[in-house]
């Protein structure tokens, strides 16, 4: 793992106190959830900067909201697509061939919730 570096920055208590809730949620530090931010914003093209800036600069709480609402939304279906990869290794076809009934169906979900 490469070596990281300390950064810091200037926010609102509000967001301090956002991502501390946050993190305790996720089971994770304060530095974890702005380490993952950060190295998510690094990544970024620099018109995706400057459209965020603008978007903060000029549109209104209702804007900043809908952006939020949509990056969430993204971040939850690459997640959806995720899962879905790591599934369909995982799923043998005869198996699913097999369940016939809606007992079957609803046996094997309980089953496949209850091992992981």
């Amino acid at each position: 793992m490469a070596k990281g570096k300390t950064i810091s920055a200037h926010v609102a208590e509000t967001t301090v106190a956002k991502i501390d809730q946050l993190a305790k949620l996720e089971n994770r530090s304060r530095s974890q959830m702005t380490g993952a931010v950060v190295e998510l914003g690094g990544d970024l093209p620099h018109e995706a900067w400057t459209a965020l800036f603008q978007i903060k600069a000029l549109g209104n709480d209702a804007d900043w909201q809908a952006l939020q609402q949509d990056l969430t939304r993204t971040l939850l279906h690459h997640r959806y697509r995720l899962s879905q990869r790591q599934m369909s290794g995982q799923v043998d076809d005869q198996w699913l061939v097999s369940l016939a009934t809606e007992d079957d169906i609803l046996a094997a979900a309980v089953d496949l919730t209850r091992n992981g």
